[in-house]
């Protein structure tokens, strides 16, 4: 079986590493970078049209090469184009795992968090804005400094900051806030005496957990922050909702990131469809790689029988 990856990552990127490591029985990595992609649509003479086709060009090493299914794992600042190619390999009836739905809406925090909220899963107090006057009507239905600023298509607590006054607000404002894009501004969440939880979701069970502790001085417990990971055995309560949240999120593998706050009130923060796992391999010790592809080559024949 070949499996695309799409990534804009080479082999050197620990999760496409990983992955190239981890393939067997004959499987093949493919790393699909949709910037390298050229698509083609030919009309047939019924009028329908053809969308057999895609080749890599000249960066690419496997043109020709058709995946029997596709991993997206581009992150969250996947663009429009990277749309249009998942829709492609859709209409060419190459399964997607994580699903176009999934992906939409993950790559958004604010939109995960919509979906989080109507399904029931609490999440922390989360205003969206587009202004700079909303950001300042937006604190002052928090509560007040300080808050947390987040693009909505950050990745690995890259973007997220930390407000504590009107004049760091006004500077923050002034150079990281994109009216088309808008940004996301919630409640602040004291470190001390709260756990960070990162669960990996593959298919409807859990592949790993560990709790995350943030660097001295720093509000921010992840693994790219230099948070550090210890393996926890998670209790069924937050197994379920970290479960419940793949499922509102419309995926397959999903990274859970929760607080569980000083009372024991776990929230979902965030929800990742192209979680990285280099700190939850090396805290837990378990073959996340292979986990991802044993799920994926074990579902992957019956969603080809349902073509």
């Amino acid at each position: 079986m070949i499996i695309g990856v799409m990534t804009v990552n080479g082999i050197d990127f620990h999760p496409n590493k990983r992955l190239i490591e981890a393939a067997h029985s004959g499987h093949r990595i493919l790393l699909v970078n949709p910037y390298d992609i050229i698509c083609t649509m030919d009309m047939k003479k019924s009028g329908g049209a053809d969308f057999s086709g895609f080749s890599m060009d000249a960066s690419g090493d496997a043109s020709g090469l058709i995946p029997d299914v596709i991993l997206p794992r581009q992150g969250s600042p996947m663009g429009e184009y990277g749309f249009v190619l998942l829709r492609h390999f859709a209409k060419m009836k190459i399964p997607l795992v994580n699903g176009i739905e999934g992906v939409t809406i993950a790559k958004n925090q604010y939109m995960t968090l919509q979906a989080l909220g109507a399904a029931g899963i609490a999440v922390p107090d989360s205003c969206f804005i587009t202004r700079k006057t909303s950001f300042f009507k937006a604190v002052e239905h928090l509560g007040g400094f300080p808050v947390i600023a987040k693009q909505v298509d950050g990745m690995g607590g890259d973007g997220v900051v930390k407000i504590e006054t009107r004049t760091q607000a006004q500077g923050y404002l002034d150079t990281q806030l994109n009216p088309l894009k808008g940004m996301l501004v919630q409640k602040f969440l004291d470190p001390s005496g709260r756990q960070d939880v990162r669960m990996l979701m593959i298919g409807g069970r859990l592949a790993g957990a560990m709790a995350l502790k943030p660097s001295p001085g720093d509000f921010r417990a992840n693994i790219h922050q230099n948070g550090q990971a210890i393996p926890i055995d998670p209790p069924g309560e937050w197994v379920e909702i970290a479960l419940n949240a793949a499922k509102a999120c419309c995926l397959e593998i999903a990274g859970v990131d929760m607080i569980i706050e000083k009372g024991g009130n776990p929230l979902v923060v965030e929800v990742n469809y192209s979680p990285g796992f280099r700190g939850l391999e090396a805290a837990t010790g378990r073959d996340i790689a292979r986990q991802i592809l044993d799920y994926v080559t074990s579902i992957i024949p019956i969603k080809n029988d349902k073509k």
